[in-house]
This record gives structure tokens, C-alpha cells and sequence, in this order.
């Protein structure tokens, strides 16, 4: 018989990590809040729920990727939450960027009820999600680990546990300040090469041939080059993880100052209203500011 998973949040990572498991055999309930979305998933075969809880009655594993983590507490002790009926043994991995000091607190509320939580945030971005390729940071328990491995193993190419529950989060909005960062920084330096009369294609062949390449570069450069701001990765949902990312470095006592200057350009395209379009568009903030736009007819990739 077909194991039951739970599969709430069905985004632009969501619904392609669910419709995987669907193919590999894993019988799915899935919810999302805008119920337009799991469509593709009733076709494929899941089962449609109302609620959080009625997506997880059966369950024994839940699989989440949600928002935030107002949309986490939401999901899991809300009215029609998941805690209201999450079975004892059950396991929960999920795929949220959320708080990490909430995720522990979530943790030991499925532990009062006998189940037991992964942290466990992706990176592979959209495309990385439909191939089953994503890169899992996880923490939480060995033994939870273990009988998740195989559901893990079709959404993902490789996982790391980095210890107790809350580790893969910190881990993850530590990453993303990389991120972030990197793609900022490439964005100002073309800007400026553009700027002062330097072809952009140029200017990437030579970073992309030194000490200085980026594999995010790689991926998001044609993107840049030709306008196309079609969402992988959200440019407000890398504002929260930068914000995140604070929140953890202030209770671990870490200043992080490229980080919060590196949030407030993300929170100005926010505030611009770009905050649906990939991070990509990010560079848009600084086009706007100074009159420049990079763009290059034929992108070589």
C-alpha cells in the first residue's frame, strides 16, 4: 500500500517537489492556501484537503514549504491546523525558510503530540525542484532523518545534517546572505563597467574567467541581460531570508553590516513593488537610480 504523505504549500518549489512524489508512488493530501494551485496536483492523482488538518490526518510524513513563518503557525496551530489531528510517529520535513528559533519552538509541539520535525530548507531554486534536484539542509534527529531519506531522496540530489532542530535554518538564511550578496554585488559592478563604457557581455566573460566567478552568475546573468524578471526565486521572499538572517545574527550575538546593507536594497525593490519578480530584478533598483540599464541583445550563457 502507497504511503500516505501530507503536502502543504503549493508554490513555485512546492508543487513541483510534490508532483515528484506523486510519481515515485507516494500517495499525497495536499492544501495550499489559494486552492487554484493544487489543481495540477488533483490531476496528477492527490487528493485536494480544506484544511492543514485534514491534509495531515493520515499522514505518516508531512512535507511543508510555505511563505513565512507567520504562514508556518499559521499552517500548523491555527484554527483547521495540522497539530489538531498530525498523527504520533508521524515525521515532518519542511521546506520553509522560516525562523529558526520558531522551528524549534515547532519542534518540541510535534514532539507533545509524538511526532517529530526536520528543518529542512532547499536550495536549487525552481528549475532544481521540477529535475528533483534540490540540495536539503537539515536539522533534527537521526532516526526522523532516517525514515524520511527516501522521500527526500526523490525530491533531492544530496542532503546534510548539520545537527539538532534549527540547524538547517541557520544554515539556510546564512547561505541566502551569500546569495544576496553576491548577486548585489555582481548587479553594481556591471552597472558600473556599463556605466563607464564597457561592454556587459565583456565585462561578464572576464569575471566569469577569473577568481571572481560565480555559479549564481552563470544562471542569472542571460536573465539580467535580456529583462526576463520571470520568478525562480522571489525577490521578497530573499527579503525576508536577509531579514531572517539578522534576526539570527542578533540572537547569536554576530554583526553581519553587508547583510543589513544588502537588505535594504532588497527592501527598496520591495517597496518599488517588485517584490513577485525573481531576484534578478534587483538590479532594476539600481537602473532606476542612476538612468543605466544592462541589457544585451544575444546573451551568450
Amino acid at each position: 500500500m502507497a504511503t500516505e504523505v501530507g503536502f502543504i504549500g503549493l508554490g513555485i518549489m512546492g508543487q513541483p517537489m510534490a508532483l515528484n512524489l506523486i510519481k515515485a508512488g507516494y500517495k499525497l493530501t495536499v492544501y495550499n492556501r489559494t486552492a487554484s494551485k493544487a489543481e495540477p496536483l488533483k490531476t496528477a492523482g492527490a487528493t485536494v484537503a480544506s484544511t492543514p488538518a485534514e491534509a495531515v490526518k493520515n499522514a505518516e510524513f508531512v512535507v511543508s514549504i510555505v511563505s513565512d513563518t507567520n504562514a508556518m503557525e499559521e499552517v500548523v496551530t491555527g484554527k483547521g491546523g495540522a497539530l489538531e489531528t498530525l498523527r504520533p510517529g508521524a515525521v515532518w520535513i519542511d521546506s520553509s525558510t522560516i525562523s529558526p528559533v520558531f522551528s524549534v519552538k515547532l519542534s518540541r509541539l510535534m514532539g507533545e503530540k509524538g511526532a517529530k520535525l526536520l528543518d529542512a530548507p532547499v536550495t536549487g531554486s525552481k528549475h532544481g525542484a521540477e529535475k528533483g534536484e534540490l540540495l536539503f539542509m537539515i536539522g533534527g534527529e537521526d532516526d526522523a532523518l532516517k525514515k524520511a531519506k527516501p522521500l527526500i531522496d526523490v525530491m533531492g540530489k544530496k542532503f546534510i545534517h548539520l545537527g539538532g532542530n534549527g540547524k538547517g535554518l541557520s544554515c539556510k538564511v546564512s547561505m541566502n546572505a551569500i546569495l544576496a550578496t553576491q548577486l548585489l554585488i555582481f548587479c553594481e559592478a556591471i552597472l558600473l563597467a556599463k556605466k563607464a563604457g564597457v561592454d556587459p557581455q565583456q565585462f561578464l566573460d572576464v569575471m566569469q574567467s577569473s577568481f571572481a566567478r560565480s555559479h549564481l552568475v552563470d544562471f542569472k546573468a542571460p536573465f539580467i541581460f535580456k529583462g526576463d524578471f520571470t520568478p525562480f526565486f522571489p525577490l521578497g521572499l530573499m527579503h525576508k531570508d536577509l531579514s531572517l538572517a539578522l534576526e539570527n545574527a542578533y540572537a547569536n550575538n554576530v554583526p553581519m553590516p553587508t547583510t543589513a546593507a544588502v537588505k535594504e536594497v532588497f527592501g527598496a525593490g520591495k517597496a518599488q513593488g517588485k517584490g513577485d519578480l525573481d531576484i534578478g530584478a534587483v538590479i532594476t533598483v539600481l537602473e532606476d537610480l542612476t538612468g543605466e540599464k544592462v541589457r544585451v541583445s544575444n546573451p551568450s550563457s
